[in-house]
């Protein structure tokens, strides 16, 4: 497990870098999406948001992503542009649910190793 500070200053660098941003004027919004998306994740999981396990990075950093092109269009379903039409979900962890839910099952199972069970 890593501390959240840790966790977020190193999503922050990834989310700069994919974006092509090393300004400082991104930086306050791209660190409250980041702590946004800690804090969905920590609760959906059940885990501690102040130490959140590395495993989760990717599912964080691409939902701080997700939040930065949405933004300006927060609390819309969709916007469009010149012919270009943006959606997005109403539930801003739905597109993730397949891994948090793997996550979810895989910290279940683990403490399951060497089990057997019968029903006579």
């Amino acid at each position: 497990m890593v501390a959240s500070e840790d966790v977020q200053t190193d999503i922050l660098k990834d989310v700069q870098t994919a974006l092509g941003v090393s300004d400082d004027d991104h930086t306050p919004m791209l660190k409250l999406y980041i702590k946004l998306a800690c804090k969905s994740v920590a609760l959906y999981t059940g885990e501690d948001y102040s130490a959140l396990p590395e495993k989760l990075t990717g599912i964080i950093t691409e939902m701080a992503l997700a939040k930065f092109a949405k933004r300006g269009n927060e609390g819309k379903t969709q916007a469009g542009e010149e012919g270009l039409t943006d959606q997005w979900s109403e539930d801003d962890l739905a597109p993730y649910m397949s891994q948090l839910n793997a996550y979810r099952d895989n910290k279940a199972q683990s403490g399951r190793k060497g089990w057997v069970m019968s029903l006579d």
